[in-house]
C-alpha cells in the first residue's frame, strides 16, 4: 500500500503575494520561496474571501465561507456545538484517518489553547495578543523577556508601525516558531503520515525585524504605493478606528511618503528573514529523509495594504487585501507549473482531504486545487462588506454605502471606479453576489433545519411532547 502524502501547511500572517521574488518582486530576495515555485504550482491568482485574520482561518479550518460559519470579524470563533452537526475541521478529519496532526505557532482560535483537531500545538499567537500566556510567553520569561507592544519598541510612533525588535534573533517570534516546527519534524519517527501547519505571526504588523536586519534591502528600490482614490476614501474612517485602539494606538487618517517607505521597508525586511525559517524547515525535512513524501503549501490568510490606497492592514476588498501568494510543490513528483485559474482559500481544505485519499465533506465548498476553472467567480463577505471577483472584473460594496466596480485587466491599480459607466457588467456581477449570499445564509442555518416537519401523518413529529433534535446535521 503507498504511503499517504505529508502534508506541511506554512501560513505566514498578513503576507501579500508581490513581496516574494516568485510573483515579480524584484526588491527582495526569497530563494527558498521561490524554489518551492520552481519545482511546483504556483497559482498566479489566489484570493482571500474575507480578508481579516480570525474569517480567514475559520474558513480554510471548516472549508466554509464565512457567512456560513458566522464567523465575519477577529471578535468570533466557530460554534462548539459544530461536531454535533457533522462539520469537522480537516485536522478532525485527518487524524481520525491515520494522520499525526501539528499546529505550530499563530492559529488564532478562540479560546487560544483549543485543539481544533490538532494532535499537537506549540503556540506562539498573534503579535498584537502581548497578554497571551503560550508557549512563547513561557521561552520568553524562561530568558528573562517579555512580549512587547509595538510601541515598547523604537521608531514605532514615528513611523505608524515600523518599529526595531530588540529581543534576540532567536527569540523573535517568527524565527522561534520556525525552530520549534523544526524540532517537532525531528521528533517524528515511524511512518505514520504527519500534517503539520506552521503559522508565522509576521510579517504582520508591528512591523518589527531587529535593527541589523535593515540594510539587506535597499528601501528606494521599493515600488510606490497606489494612490489615493474617491472610493478609498470612503472606506478609511472604519479603518483609522480601528487601528487607534490600544491593541496598535496608531492614527493612520493620514500617512507621508517617508512613512510608507519605512513601513514597506521593514515589511522587506520581515518577508526575507521569513524565507530563511523556510529554508530551514526545507533543509530539516530533507536532513530527516521526509521532504520525498512531502507536500508543502505556501500560502497566507490575507495580504496587507501597507499604505495603498492610503490604507494599511487589510478588511476591505482591495487587491493588495485579498491576493495572497499560493505555492504547492509536491516533492513526489516536482514540477513546475504556473496556474492561471482562480483559486480561493477555501480551496485547501477539499483539497487537504483529497491528498489524504479522502471523500469530500458535505458541508465544505471550495475545489480541489488544480481542478477550477478559468472563468470561476469568487464571494468574498466580511462584517464590512462584500465582493464578487470574475475573471477581468471585480464588484465591492460596503455597509458604510460605498459601491465599486473595477476593470482589473485594463485598472489593475483599481484607480477608475466604473461603478456607473457599465451597469450591464454591474448587474452580472450583482446577481452572481446575491445568489452567493442567499446560498450561504441557507446553509449557514442547517442548525435550524426540523427534517422531521416532512414527516409522513403517524410520524413521532405529530405526537404531544415531540423533542426536537438540534442542531441538525449537515446533510
Amino acid at each position: 500500500m503507498t504511503r499517504a502524502p505529508n502534508i506541511l501547511f506554512l501560513l505566514p500572517d498578513q503576507l501579500r503575494h508581490d513581496f516574494l521574488g516568485c510573483y515579480g518582486a524584484d526588491f527582495l530576495r526569497t530563494p527558498a520561496i521561490d524554489g518551492l515555485a520552481a519545482q511546483g504550482t504556483r497559482f498566479e491568482t489566489a484570493i482571500s474571501p474575507s480578508p481579516i485574520c480570525v474569517p480567514a482561518r475559520a474558513s480554510m479550518l471548516t472549508g466554509q465561507p464565512a457567512h456560513e460559519t458566522g464567523i465575519m470579524n477577529n471578535a468570533s470563533w466557530l460554534r462548539p456545538d459544530r461536531c454535533e452537526m457533522g462539520i469537522a475541521t480537516w485536522p478532525e478529519r485527518l487524524a481520525a484517518n491515520g494522520y499525526h496532526t501539528a499546529a505550530i505557532g499563530k492559529m488564532h482560535f478562540y479560546p487560544w489553547d483549543i485543539s481544533e483537531g490538532f494532535q499537537h500545538r506549540i503556540i506562539a499567537e498573534d503579535k498584537r495578543h502581548i497578554h497571551v500566556r503560550d508557549d512563547y510567553h513561557h521561552a520568553l520569561k524562561a530568558e528573562g523577556y517579555d512580549k512587547l507592544h509595538g510601541r515598547d519598541m523604537e521608531l514605532y510612533d514615528e513611523t505608524k508601525g515600523a518599529a526595531i525588535n530588540p529581543l534576540p534573533d532567536h527569540l523573535n517570534v517568527d524565527r522561534w516558531v520556525a525552530h520549534r516546527a523544526a524540532d517537532h519534524l525531528r521528533s517524528l519517527k515511524g511512518d505514520q503520515p504527519f500534517a503539520m501547519m506552521v503559522g508565522f505571526p509576521g510579517p504582520h504588523c508591528p512591523y518589527d525585524p531587529p535593527a541589523e536586519a535593515l540594510e539587506r534591502v535597499d528601501p528606494a528600490a521599493l515600488p510606490p504605493a497606489l494612490p489615493r482614490t474617491a472610493e478609498s476614501e470612503k472606506v478609511l474612517p472604519e479603518l483609522v478606528a480601528g487601528y487607534k485602539q490600544d491593541w496598535a494606538g496608531l492614527d493612520y487618517s493620514e500617512l507621508t511618503e517617508a512613512q510608507i517607505r519605512a513601513i514597506r521597508h521593514h515589511y522587506a525586511v520581515s518577508v526575507e528573514r521569513l524565507d530563511e525559517d523556510i529554508a530551514m524547515l526545507i533543509e530539516t525535512l530533507r536532513k530527516t529523509g521526509q521532504l520525498e513524501n512531502t507536500i508543502i503549501v505556501f500560502a497566507s490568510d490575507h495580504g496587507d495594504y501597507l499604505g495603498d490606497f492610503g490604507l494599511m492592514g487589510k478588511g476591505f476588498f482591495h487587491e493588495p487585501s485579498i491576493r495572497v501568494p499560493m505555492i504547492v510543490t509536491d516533492f513526489r513528483t516536482p514540477a513546475p507549473r504556473v496556474e492561471t485559474a482562480p483559486v480561493s482559500l477555501i480551496d485547501l481544505f477539499p483539497t487537504f482531504l483529497s491528498w489524504a485519499g479522502l471523500p469530500p465533506a458535505a458541508h465544505a465548498r471550495g475545489t480541489v486545487l488544480g481542478e477550477a476553472e478559468e472563468d470561476r467567480a469568487i464571494f468574498g463577505v466580511t462584517a464590512r462588506g462584500m465582493m464578487m471577483r470574475r475573471g477581468r472584473w471585480k464588484l465591492s460594496r460596503y455597509y458604510v454605502g460605498s459601491e465599486a466596480l473595477f476593470d482589473l485587466e485594463s485598472d489593475p491599480g483599481e484607480q477608475e471606479n466604473l461603478i456607473d459607466k457599465r451597469p450591464d457588467i454591474r448587474a452580472e456581477l450583482d446577481a452572481l453576489m446575491t445568489t452567493a449570499l442567499l446560498e450561504g445564509m441557507v446553509k449557514g442555518h442547517a442548525d435550524k433545519v426540523v427534517a422531521a416537519s416532512s414527516s409522513p401523518p403517524e410520524g413521532p413529529f405529530h405526537d404531544p411532547y415531540w423533542p426536537r433534535p438540534y442542531p441538525a446535521p449537515v446533510s
